[in-house]
C-alpha cells in the first residue's frame, strides 16, 4: 500500500512547480521584447531596410518600441513599417547617414546626439545639453545640427532659451551657432537676447537655413559655416526647410493677433514669391519634404504636448492635406546611396 507524502513535502513541490512556472514566463516575456526591441527583423546588424527611396520617422504606436527609429519605402507607406532597436526623441536622416536625439540613463547628461550610418545604424555619439527639439543632416552627411531648450519646454515659454550647435562628421566642431556674427540689415547685430534654431542644410556647400530670434522678432536667416555669419533675409519666419530640388523653402509663420498660431508658407527663392499652405490647423513642427511638390509635418494627437501624434502631408498647389503616417512624428525623406543602406 502506497503512503501519502508528508505534507510539508507536498507543499515543497507545489511551491517548485510555481516557481518553474514563473521563471519559465519571465523567459518568455524576456525573449518576445526582445524581438519587439528589434521590431522583429532580428539583430541590429541584420536589419533589412526598403529598397529605394526611404521614410524614416519616430514610430509611436503604442507597444514597447513606442520612439524607436522607423523606416517605410517613400513610395509605398501600405507596407509595414520596419522598426530599428534605436530609441530617438527626435531624428533626422539623409543618403549618408542619420542623426538621433535620444535621452540617456546618466543624470549628469541625461541627453546625446547619436549618429547613425548609412544603415541608420548606430556609428558615434557626442552630447547635447537640454531638451532635444529639432534634428538635421546634411545630404552628403559631413555636418548635422541639433537644437535643444536649455530652459524652458516650448517656444510658448516666456524667455525660452536654445542652444543650436553643428557638427562635423568626423572633423572638428563647428559650435554653437549662437556665436556666428548675425548680420541685420547688412551691419552686425549685437543684441544678446538671440536665440538659434531650426537648420536646414544646402545641398554641396557650406550654407543653411535657420531661424533668429532677438528682440521679439523672428528672422529667417542665411547661415555660412566658413565665414561663421548669419544674414538675415526676412522677417517672421521660423523653422526652414529646403525641397530637394533647392527651389523652395517651407516654414511657419505667426498669423492673426495670437502671436502663438502659426500657418505653413513655402518661398520661392528664384522669385521671392511666399505662398500660404492649405493646412490651417496651427502645426509647431520643423516641416520636412515628401518630395518637391509636398510638405510632410507632425500633427499631435490630444492637444500640444501629447507624445502621440501622426504625420500629414499637404501639396504646394491645390489639394487638403490628408493623414500620410499614423502614430508617427519627425519624419524625413532619404534616397540611400547606391549599394548602401537597402543591403
Amino acid at each position: 500500500m502506497t503512503q501519502p507524502a508528508p505534507r510539508g513535502r507536498d507543499r515543497r513541490d507545489r511551491i517548485v512547480t510555481v516557481v518553474a512556472v514563473l521563471v519559465a514566463l519571465v523567459a518568455v516575456g524576456y525573449v518576445t521584447l526582445s524581438v519587439l526591441r528589434t521590431g522583429a527583423t532580428g539583430a541590429e546588424g541584420d536589419v533589412e531596410l526598403p529598397e529605394g527611396r526611404q521614410l524614416v520617422f519616430r514610430s509611436l504606436r503604442p507597444s514597447p518600441t513606442f520612439g524607436h527609429l522607423a523606416v517605410l519605402p517613400a513610395d509605398d507607406l501600405r507596407r509595414e513599417r520596419v522598426v530599428l532597436p534605436t530609441r530617438c526623441e527626435r531624428t533626422a536622416a539623409s543618403p549618408a547617414g542619420g542623426l538621433c536625439l535620444r535621452q540617456t540613463r546618466d543624470p549628469l547628461q541625461p541627453f546625446a546626439a547619436t549618429l547613425l550610418d548609412e544603415r541608420l545604424r548606430p556609428s558615434g555619439e557626442a552630447p547635447v545639453n537640454g531638451i532635444p527639439s529639432r534634428a538635421r543632416v546634411s545630404e552628403d552627411g559631413r555636418y548635422y545640427a541639433t537644437t535643444t531648450f536649455v530652459t524652458g519646454h516650448s517656444y510658448l515659454s516666456d524667455g525660452f532659451s536654445t542652444e543650436t550647435v553643428i557638427g562635423r562628421v568626423g572633423g572638428d566642431p563647428v559650435g554653437d551657432v549662437e556665436r556666428f556674427t548675425f548680420l541685420l540689415n547688412g551691419r552686425p547685430n549685437e543684441n544678446v537676447d538671440r536665440n538659434v534654431w531650426g537648420v536646414t542644410f544646402v545641398p554641396g556647400g557650406e550654407r543653411f537655413f535657420a531661424t533668429v530670434a532677438t528682440q521679439d522678432r523672428r528672422y529667417l536667416v542665411e547661415g555660412d559655416i566658413g565665414r561663421r555669419t548669419l544674414t538675415a533675409l526676412r522677417e517672421n519666419a521660423e523653422c526652414p526647410s529646403l525641397s530637394p530640388d533647392g527651389g523652395h523653402l517651407v516654414y511657419k509663420k505667426r498669423t492673426g493677433l495670437n502671436t502663438d498660431v502659426w500657418r505653413f508658407h513655402v518661398l520661392d527663392l528664384a522669385t521671392g514669391a511666399e505662398t500660404p499652405l492649405a493646412e490651417t490647423r496651427s502645426v509647431d513642427d520643423q516641416a520636412a519634404w515628401l518630395d518637391d511638390g509636398h510638405v510632410m509635418y507632425a500633427v499631435p494627437k490630444g492637444g500640444a504636448g501629447g507624445r502621440a501624434a501622426d504625420v500629414w502631408v499637404v501639396p504646394l498647389g491645390a489639394g487638403a492635406p490628408r493623414l500620410l503616417v499614423q502614430d508617427a512624428d519627425s519624419p524625413t525623406v532619404r534616397s540611400p546611396a547606391p549599394g548602401g543602406a537597402s543591403r
